[in-house]
This record gives structure tokens, sequence and C-alpha cells, in this order.
């Protein structure tokens, strides 16, 4: 099966910023997915990834490349980005340095068994999928939030002081809106939704002064215009996804695919984090902007309404003017009844 790979290099040591390659590989259906990474390295030297405790990003999941070709084409399909999984902390290729991993686990040390060390140790690819270091570098991790759910659950006695260590932290609790990233969808939703719910104060409220407005514009018809669609994480099945954006280009639009299309955009943050909401959203809108969109149709009404009240403090969070026109799916669809009627 030839794949199409799009590879990370980048080499601390010699290079300034990182770069890509693109490659052609054969693969046969039943071979281990990693097999692929000998198979670049042997046409680009300089590309570099662990040979233990392997994992890496695939399309932006996580994974260890035990997965067959096949099972990584029916879900990704064939075109593949290989990333480390924290480009971040990147030292050769997909190689990290994972020294972050176990600082987070000494906020509970003091209070952990080593049975707990041993389950906090099998949450290392969680730690790294986790959405949130796109936002904030310096965060705790998924992990060691479930870590102190299981610690706490379990009846742990310095259940205050494990509250307080994780969510008293800048970088801690009230950072996270979870999101499975995970190539084999582990979702811990509920237990980080738990836990914030034992812990006491969240971040006060945050809104800056003097944020814009958004100003509708009417929307009569979206031919010769660049639109983008945001899902988000509603059950959306792809044959949804893919007719939206089927149903843009029918009226002579361009649709704009973004990497972040699918994403949660803050929703869940507005309350307890506002701040860390509002940067959120604000990536996501002009990541779309960024990919070339002039205009946002959004599949859920109350995202929609969101984003447009929510823009002016966007900018003032991201430091950037957002030039988008925001409209709902549903009024996407009910434009198109109107033309075809």
């Amino acid at each position: 099966m030839k794949l199409d790979a799009k590879a990370y290099f980048f080499n601390a040591k010699m290079d300034y910023l990182p770069y890509y390659k693109n490659l052609s590989i054969e693969l046969e259906k039943s071979v281990p997915i990693k097999e692929l990474l000998p198979m670049i390295k042997k046409q680009s030297s300089d590309f570099s990834y662990p040979e233990t405790n392997l994992y890496f990003r695939l399309n932006g999941m996580v994974l260890d490349g035990t997965q067959s070709v096949e099972e990584i084409v029916n879900k990704l399909g064939t075109e593949l980005q290989i990333d480390p999984i924290s480009t971040y902390r990147s030292t050769n290729g997909l190689t990290i340095n994972d020294d972050d991993f176990m600082q987070s686990f000494e906020l509970l040390a003091p209070y952990a068994s080593e049975e707990d060390k041993a389950y906090y140790q099998t949450l290392y690819p969680l730690h790294y999928a986790s959405d949130t270091f796109s936002y904030n570098n310096q965060y705790i991790g998924d992990a060691i939030l479930l870590l102190a759910y299981k610690m706490i659950t379990d009846g742990n006695e310095n259940k205050e002081e494990i509250l307080d260590v994780t969510s008293s932290h800048y970088d801690g609790l009230w950072e996270c809106e979870y999101e499975n990233n995970l190539f084999h969808a582990e979702d811990y939703s509920t237990e980080i939704a738990k836990l914030k719910e034992m812990a006491k104060d969240a971040p006060n409220k945050y809104k800056p002064l003097f944020a814009r407005k958004y100003k509708s514009s009417e929307i009569k018809h979206i031919e010769g215009r660049n639109v983008a669609f945001y899902a988000g994480i509603d059950p959306l099945s792809q044959s949804i996804i893919s007719n939206t954006l089927e149903q843009i280009e029918s009226k002579g639009a361009t649709a704009i695919r973004y990497s972040k299309m699918c994403k949660l955009a803050g929703q869940t943050l507005l309350e307890t984090n506002p701040k860390t909401a509002y940067l959120k959203m604000g990536m996501m809108l002009l990541d779309a902007m960024d990919s070339g969109a002039d205009l946002l149709i959004v599949h859920n009404e109350d995202d929609a309404e969101l984003f447009k009240q929510s823009i002016g403090y966007c900018e003032k969070i991201a430091q950037r003017d957002i030039r988008l026109d925001i409209i709902s799916r549903s009024k996407l669809m009910g434009m198109i009844g109107k033309a075809v009627a």
C-alpha cells in the first residue's frame, strides 16, 4: 500500500526551526505502522525516532505504532503527517525530553503509594495527548489529574492537599478541557468534570475592557467566498461533515480545511477560566482565517452565537484581528433551500 508521509525533522543542536519532508512509502497492510519510521530514515538519514518507549503522532493522534497499516489507513487515510508527541519538547525528530512527565508526578508524590506511581506511569501517552499543551506549554497534564481523581476516589486521606496542589496551580486543573487525542479512544471527560466539582475555587472571572463587538453583515449567498466549517466535538458522523463541505462547494464557494475543525474551542471553560476559553476560541477562529477562510459556518447554533459575542475578547487575548463572518449551519441550509426553491 502506498502511503504519502509528511515527516517532522528537527535537531536541537543544529536546527533553528523544525521542518517537514514529503515522502512516498510502500508498506504491506498487515505490518505495524511503526515500520514506516525506519523506511523514512532509509530515505532521509537525519530522521530520528526513539528505539524504546516509542510514541508519536499521526495526523494529530497519539499512538505507539503497533497498529497495522490497514487499521491506520481505515481511520486516517493514506496521507499521514508524522510528528513527535510533543513538538515543543522535541530534541531530535520524534525523540523528546520527557522530564516533565515525572516532574508532574512530584506534585502528588508526597501522598502517593507505589501502586499510584505505577498507575501514573501507564498514563504516559495520555499526558502528551492533551490538547491543552497547544495553549499552555507549562500545563501539568491530564495524566496527573486522573491520578488525583483515582487517589481521591480510592479513599486517600490527603484529599484536600491533592485538590489544592492540582487545582490552585496556575497551570493545573482549571486549564483542562479534556479531549481524546489517543488513536484508541479513552474518554476521561467524566473524571475531569468530577474532579472540578470536588475542587473549591475556579479562577476569577476575566473580561478585557473595550473589546469590539461583532458586526453582523447580511449574507445572502456564499458564491465566491472561502468558507470553513466548525463541527466541534458533537457526535457528528463523517458524512455530515462531508455533506456540509460538498454543499459549500456546490454553491460556488471554496471549502477550507483547517486543523481545529473538530476541536473544542473553550466552551467548557467559559464559566471557570474565561481567559483560557477566549484564547482557545481565538486560536480556532484564527486557524480557520489563516487557512484562507473569510466565512465560518458553525454546526451548533449556540456555538455560532458564542463566537460572535466573544470575538472581541478573543482578539484581545490572541492580540490579533479576527476578520471572519460567522453563521450557523442551519442558516446555510436555509440559504441553500431558498436558492433551490
